[in-house]
């Protein structure tokens, strides 16, 4: 599963299936706030921690939402450690991103100002002390964002190149004569250098390539960067994703390619502190969709990469040079849970920095001076701690709560689980009870089904489980084989088996919270977006153990969906070839093949904008199953993509869900 992929799937996990109840019913009399959708779009959101240069401040970005409008603002915000108080930096109409700290302790940051629609995004500067901010660079056409030298003269960022034929095209758009060839690529991504002072830029890469990532050597003379250098494109039936680290002259000529031998994809190269080494990830497997990343490290001046993690069955990520250059940091996604490491640079056995306890860490940064570690931490019960630790992992201080440990709220009670899959696989899960659980009383479930297949769920906080919780129900989150986060064998156990036994994997979860004896069997409902949504779509062919299904963004037909998706690629890989070579794979596991069995009442949402599952996919099965005489509804919603943002959407979209359940799960109406 690419990163990509895997991202806008996860995040369809988060935002999707949050449902909601009305303002007034979010706080019993006398009691704590309950979970909704409403609460939890209004709950602020924090981010882009990140450490003074004398560790005695933390800057970040705190999200608001208006309750009136349904709009949102990030500004930017300052938090002193030594007196505990916070206060607000910025405050433009439009709001503020990406804040970094400049050496001499002001801020940079990225915001669009200025009068009308055509304000320009640009990088400002302040200072914490007073006085409003000023662009950073007095040019308009600077580059807004990039990577910096040390000394902040020089910025290295990547600029997508004219079409060979600009102006010709651009008077076919204005005679709206603009009809095109798919798949004819005529713009690549370059380097460029932008010279702070003198305001002059320079295009450091050419040919017909894309590149992406620089990054600047300590010194400022070289640059490395990632480039898929195979010359295949998405269609080609030789497509490949073998991308490797090069680095180049800050003055441009032919680049190096320091990670040929390589056939797997390379990227996100790390400078060693002195420049004589890069570390990166890369995976040793060509084309793959559940590939694990591993962390190399590569001498500058040539020679073979070397690999540091060959021993950790893990994809690693978030790779981190150490201060003195002796060690490398980096993290992993480990079953339920994720864990941070270092490892010698000359090699070794990777040794784990912060505790596995109740928090799943993330975001792990180390201070300037490399003394430091800043990293948040979320539990089942609350979101966003802020921590401080020594570069160790030692002295861990909790410095931040910006929830204030969702105190506000009465939150349900969530396990973690295993139990047996096909095989005698252990499979891990999350059951979150109902929010008024009484011991030995059966209640409805709700089978919530990730994303990717690669996706995963964690031991992190999660607002849809509560608030499905604050309604009676119960909530069973699964990661089974082909979830991410385990060993490469059980990553790719579900290859040529999509609703094989990753589904014998997630209802062998629904028996066991049966036999707990918290699932009523007869009140069981089943939810999912993306392969989430396809699962959801093949399930209730296979089964009629669910009283209603609720399908987003999902997959119904593999043979068409290939010529629609983004990702093609991945389906060759998932599905052992091509469509046409191999089509009773393709048709074994597609939903629509299937589609006489459904019996469960399904409710079909999608975006009409989406373009990783386009929405024919839903389109085909509504229709299939509304002229076999099914009980199904197709949701749309206009201008949204592969998940649902736009909050009015959002709160339509959980209202509608909670009365598909209330009334196939519940019996509420009949």
């Amino acid at each position: 599963m690419t990163t990509g992929f895997r991202a806008a799937v996860v995040l369809l996990s988060f935002f999707v299936f949050t449902p909601h109840a009305s303002a007034q019913d979010t706080t019993p009399e006398g009691g704590k706030k309950h979970m909704t959708m409403e609460e939890s779009l209004l709950l602020p959101s924090w981010g882009s921690y990140q450490l003074s240069p004398d560790n005695t401040k933390l800057v970040f970005t705190k999200r608001e939402m208006d309750s009136e409008e349904w709009e949102s603002v990030t500004h930017i915000w300052v938090y002193d450690l030594e007196s505990g108080e916070s206060f607000q930096l910025t405050n433009s109409a439009r709001g503020e991103s990406n804040p970094r700290w400049l050496p001499d302790g002001r801020v940079i940051f990225t915001s669009r100002r200025g009068e009308g629609e055509d304000a320009e995004n640009r990088l400002w500067v302040i200072s914490l002390q007073a006085g409003e901010a000023r662009p950073f660079f007095d040019d308009e056409e600077a580059p807004t964002s990039g990577d910096f030298t040390e000394d902040y003269s020089k910025v290295a960022f990547t600029e997508t190149s004219d079409r060979p034929d600009k102006e010709e095209w651009e008077e076919r758009e204005k005679k709206r004569d603009d009809a095109y060839y798919a798949e004819k690529k005529l713009t690549y991504s370059h380097i460029w250098v932008y010279d702070v002072e003198s305001g002059e830029k320079a295009q450091i890469t050419d040919g017909e390539f894309d590149h992406s990532g620089p990054q600047w050597s300590p010194d400022g003379e070289w640059i490395a960067f990632t480039s898929n250098r195979t010359q295949s494109r998405m269609g080609d039936p030789d497509r490949s994703d073998n991308s490797d680290i090069l680095v180049v002259s800050a003055a441009g000529g032919e680049p190096r390619n320091l990670t040929r031998p390589n056939r797997g994809p390379d990227r996100g190269p790390v400078w060693s502190p002195d420049g004589s080494l890069i570390a990166f990830t890369g995976s040793v497997t060509e084309n793959s969709g559940a590939s694990q990343s591993d962390l190399f490290v590569v001498p500058v001046s040539g020679g073979p990469p070397r690999n540091l993690t060959e021993g950790l069955d893990y994809s690693v990520s978030g790779v981190q040079w150490s201060e003195d250059g002796r060690d490398i940091f980096f993290g992993i996604s480990k079953g339920l849970t994720s864990l941070f490491y270092r490892v010698a640079v000359g090699g070794g056995e990777p040794a784990v920095v912060l505790p596995d306890d109740d928090f799943i860490y993330g975001g792990v940064r180390l201070s300037d001076d490399g003394t430091k570690l800043l990293f948040t931490g979320s539990t089942l019960d609350t979101s966003g701690e802020v921590f401080i630790a020594n570069v160790d992992g030692s002295d861990i201080e909790h410095v931040l709560s910006p929830t204030n440990q969702m105190e506000d709220f009465e939150l349900a009670r969530s396990e973690l689980l295993t139990w047996t899959g096909p095989d005698g696989w252990e499979i891990e899960g999350i059951l979150t009870y109902p929010l008024e659980y009484v011991e030995g009383r059966e209640y409805p479930l709700i089978l919530q089904v990730h994303g990717g297949p690669h996706g995963r769920f964690s031991k992190s906080f999660n607002s849809g489980s509560q608030i499905w919780a604050a309604r009676g129900y119960a909530v069973l989150r699964g990661n089974p084989r082909g979830s991410s986060g385990r060993t490469l064998e059980f990553s790719n156990a579900n290859v040529m088996d999509w609703g094989g036994k990753d589904f014998q994997d997630i209802m062998a979860g629904v028996d066991h919270v049966i036999g707990m004896g918290v699932a009523d069997p007869d009140r069981m409902a089943i939810m999912g977006g993306s392969y989430g949504g396809f699962m959801t779509f093949w399930a209730v062919t296979q089964t009629d153990r669910f009283k209603a299904a609720i399908g987003h963004a999902a997959i119904s037909d593999w043979f068409s969906f290939y010529g629609q998706t983004d990702i093609p690629y991945l389906l060759e890989f998932g599905f052992g070839g091509l469509p046409w070579v191999t089509k009773d794979v393709f048709e074994r596991w597609s939903p629509i093949e299937h589609a006489e069995n459904v019996v469960t009442p399904l409710l079909i949402t999608h975006g009409e904008e989406d373009l990783r599952v386009p929405i024919p996919q839903a389109e085909q099965y509504y229709r299939t199953l509304k002229k076999m005489g099914k009980t199904v509804e197709f949701l749309r919603f206009p201008r949204e993509g592969h998940g649902i943002r736009e909050p009015r959407h959002r709160l339509f979209l959980d209202k509608e869900q909670s009365k598909w359940f209330e009334r196939y799960v519940l019996g509420a109406g009949g």
